[in-house]
């Protein structure tokens, strides 16, 4: 265990007595319901990744529609905020979905 998780432990048993309470009872049992968890309401992660997925098939859409409204569609370009946003976006799903390594 890293030494800001232990910082983080002591703190949150410090705040909640019941929790120092269950940890002084049965130290392992504690440690082990106590497992880290990405992400434990599903309802938010999914929230986060519908908002990120809608900006960024709406930058593609909005890209697509400059370039084709374009009088010249080979020298139409799409603004760099628009590039900028939805490769952020892409990115952001991309480190959602991506699996955590384990130890």
């Amino acid at each position: 265990m890293e030494a800001n998780k232990f910082k983080d432990l002591a703190k949150t048993l410090e705040q909640d007595p019941k929790q120092l309470e269950a940890f002084k009872e049965n130290p392992v049992q504690f440690l082990e319901q106590v497992k880290e968890r990405p992400i434990d309401n599903k309802g938010v992660f999914l929230t986060i990744v519908i908002i990120v997925g809608v900006v960024l098939i709406g930058s593609i859409i909005l890209g697509s529609i400059i370039i084709f409204r374009a009088p010249d569609t080979q020298n139409a370009k799409v603004p760099e905020f628009l590039v900028s946003v939805g490769s952020t976006a892409l990115g952001a799903i991309v480190g959602l979905l991506a699996p955590t390594p384990n130890k």
